[in-house]
């Protein structure tokens, strides 16, 4: 199902590529989610995890919009200039307004790791999806908003994914 079908009200996990491609603009679908969630039409859960994958993935897009870093070797290369890290500043806004938006964020905790390891050798899931869908059971949601397809192949989960990513 594509991310506008998601009902009022309904609680939903946020896939890092979810949030990046709304605030990179990306997908209107995204955007929309996004947007709905600070309103409080849907109730956003998005886990420190990936709050921290879109900190990171952000700031390297800035860099490179800098034209700071190329190549396998950005984040060596920007790790290398402290003072260029100091200067950007557009990724620390997008999270400090996502923080401030109506999302409720949720820390993983020790017994998510032994779940996960579990998911990963059910359904093949790599280790951030699975502390994902850790996060998904034992707050016991069943929607999980991503890009990724993995997901469709977790039993009770239901699905929601962008249908007009522009990459």
């Amino acid at each position: 199902m594509n991310l506008n079908e998601i009902k009022k009200s309904e609680v939903v996990l946020l896939d890092a590529n979810v949030i990046l491609y709304g605030v990179l603009l990306k997908s209107d679908q995204c955007v929309s989610l996004l947007r709905r969630c600070a309103e409080r039409d849907v109730m956003g859960v998005v886990g420190l995890q990936q709050l921290a994958e879109v900190m990171h993935r952000l700031m390297m897009v800035e860099a490179r919009e800098n034209e700071w870093t190329s190549g396998a070797n950005a984040v060596k290369t920007l790790s290398e200039r402290p003072e260029r890290v100091q200067a950007l500043s557009r990724y620390s806004d997008a999270i400090r307004g996502l923080m401030a938006a109506g999302f409720r964020f949720e820390s993983l905790l020790k017994e998510d790791f032994g779940s996960a390891l579990s998911l990963q050798r059910q359904y093949g899931l790599l280790t951030n999806d699975a502390l994902l869908i850790a996060i998904a059971e034992r707050l016991r949601i069943q929607s999980v908003a991503s890009a990724d397809k993995t997901f469709s192949r977790v039993r009770g989960i239901v699905l929601y994914s962008p249908s007009d990513v522009l990459i």
